[in-house]
């Protein structure tokens, strides 16, 4: 059923914004609302791997010359293989390990193998390449706060005190603890606090010269605490260019917390705490923590949805919600952001099917994502509970 009321969508991350190209292709129109000031206003994170579902969806959705854009900025992950590393001794293991189905991955002992088709690139790359041409349409500065149902449709209102236009469709796509997620849910869409920490950091490719290529996984169990991890991929050539490449440190529940418990704190304060607590590690990882770029580094939490399945909540014709706001992932597997991608093209593909929105599309697009992000988000979360003993989520839920 056609309609001129333009489908909402708030936020403009890698979920939000292939969704938005979805409906551009398909000349539905929309709005596109972004709590931060400009595309370039915070650092989008660790570079991520694009498997088989994020891969499908970006060729489903991008015209031939936008995937090739947007491949030219890629790397293969799979190259290079993935090296599983004692942190002390620098010493590789090798493990057996068992396929994830759809992910590109396999794991063993928990922790993620690759395995077939997988790209690397960067978020922030891959967030240019999905806004391009779409800066005239994304009203940037707008922190969603809640939704306001009518006979007609919906409107979104924002912390600044405006309101968006009526739309015939809200999508939520603004991430993990979501103000309008809560308000669809009714509290029963959750993000839950694995207690495992994390922080973000960036370093000279030069940097990395002592490790080959591929993705490195490096394992410390030797902290009083628990168990400490480092993940980060290098690809070919880069380490003889002038680029930086990203990393996570991962600490189990309970080796480390940010200064009274402030995730917000950003710059030397993390980097610090990293050098720290990798002040043991073998010489060639050393230069990771040593010469890391400290501004970009950041604390964050390691949160996951329930893992036990995507919640049921009473569905509502104009407002469905993707991404992490519904389904936020753990690291391990590196499944969350092909979810996100996936969640994207199913929606995109539904309203184009139906010429925009018409009743019923909220409900079958929800009933068949969460079959598979289910899934995900399980395989994910056992994943990290054996790599840093994360046993229990019970009153962790994130307000």
């Amino acid at each position: 059923m056609s309609t001129n009321k333009p489908v909402l969508i708030s936020g403009a991350g890698i979920g939000g914004a292939l969704l938005a190209r979805s409906l551009k292709a398909n000349n539905i129109p929309f709005h596109l609302f972004e709590r931060d000031a400009d595309r370039h206003a915070r650092a989008q994170g660790y570079r991520i791997r694009i498997s088989t579902d994020g891969l499908d969806a970006l060729k489903e959705v991008l015209s031939t010359e936008q995937f090739q854009k947007f491949h030219s900025g890629t790397s293969a992950t799979g190259g290079g293989g993935v090296h599983q590393l004692n942190a002390i001794t620098g010493e590789e293991k090798q493990e057996e390990n068992t396929p994830v189905k759809g992910s590109g991955f396999s794991v063993s002992s928990g922790r993620p193998k690759l395995g077939g088709d997988v790209l690397g690139v960067g978020r922030a790359w891959l967030r240019d390449c999905l806004l391009d041409g779409l800066d005239e349409i994304v009203h940037w500065g707008k922190r969603s706060k809640g939704y306001v149902l009518s006979e007609s449709g919906v409107t979104v209102d924002f912390t600044d005190g405006t309101r968006s236009p009526e739309g015939c469709l809200l999508v939520i796509a603004d991430g993990p603890r979501s103000a309008l997620a809560d308000q669809l849910g009714q509290g029963k869409i959750r993000a839950y606090d694995t207690g495992a920490r994390m922080i973000h950091g960036q370093t000279p490719a030069a940097s990395f010269k002592s490790l080959g290529v591929g993705v490195y996984m490096a394992s410390d169990q030797t902290h009083p605490g628990g168990r400490l991890g480092l993940i980060t991929n290098i690809r070919p050539g880069s380490q003889d260019s002038d680029e930086e490449l990203g990393w996570v440190f991962v600490g189990g529940p309970g080796t480390f917390e940010p200064p009274d418990g402030n995730f917000s704190i950003v710059g030397q304060q993390a980097a610090d705490l990293s050098r720290e607590l990798t002040g043991n590690w073998h010489a060639k990882l050393q230069p990771i923590f040593t010469d890391q770029n400290d501004a970009q580094a950041a604390f964050l939490k390691m949160s996951t949805a329930w893992p036990g399945g995507i919640a049921e909540w009473k569905s509502e014709s104009r407002v469905t919600v993707m991404g992490d706001a519904v389904h936020c992932m753990t690291p391990a597997g590196g499944v969350g952001a092909n979810t996100a991608l996936k969640d994207a093209a199913l929606i995109g593909r539904l309203l184009g099917d139906a010429g925009g929105w018409e009743e019923g599309v909220t409900k079958t697009y929800e009933d068949e994502m969460r079959v598979y992000a289910s899934e995900n988000v399980r395989m994910s979360f056992e994943a990290a509970s054996k790599q840093f003993g994360i046993k229990d989520l019970e009153g962790r839920a994130v307000a």
